[in-house]
């Protein structure tokens, strides 16, 4: 298909645009990052993950805008893209959703915190009487395991002497 100049100018900024969208994209990775603790492998599964949906995105938008030919300057735009939003306003997104993100973390640790609070205050109202009642259950406990020992060497005696006998 062959396209006119303005054709592929919108072409090129309908793909900074695709560009741009993945730069954001890469950017909730790297918020999810900074806000919740990863391992090396956890890491490395999620850059699997997006670069197998960037590619599919790529993919998906040459298909659909440029009947699936593959133009070096589509994909240059893609790239043009990406790095005109990283050089941007990539650290200011990134500030702003990591400082809402732990925001909203503290607000949920707090009204988590509230909502614990009456359980919390049962639970000492309630500790007094339930110590009283497990010291007491380990006293009784100690007096029946004394007895059962007392009990068993009586039995065990008794069957050496009926062994004897028999």
């Amino acid at each position: 298909m062959i396209l006119s100049m303005t054709g592929q100018a919108w072409l090129f900024a309908s793909a900074m645009l695709v560009g741009a969208v993945i730069g954001l994209f890469y950017d909730a990775f790297r918020i999810f990052r900074k806000t919740a603790p990863h391992t090396g492998l956890a890491v490395q599964l999620e850059d699997l993950f997006f670069w197998v949906a960037a590619t599919g995105f790529t993919f998906y938008y040459m298909l659909h805008r440029n009947s699936g030919e593959i133009r070096p300057f589509v994909l240059l735009g893609v790239g043009v893209g990406v790095l005109t939003y990283f050089l941007t306003i990539s650290r200011w997104v990134l500030v702003v959703f990591v400082a809402v993100v732990n925001f909203i973390k503290k607000v949920i640790a707090a009204a988590f915190k509230i909502i614990i609070m009456p359980i919390r205050l049962i639970g000492l109202w309630l500790s007094p009487p339930i110590m009283k009642v497990y010291r007491s259950s380990r006293k009784q406990g100690r007096k029946i395991k004394r007895y059962g020992k007392s009990k068993l060497r009586k039995t065990v005696r008794n069957w050496t002497i009926l062994r004897k006998k028999v």
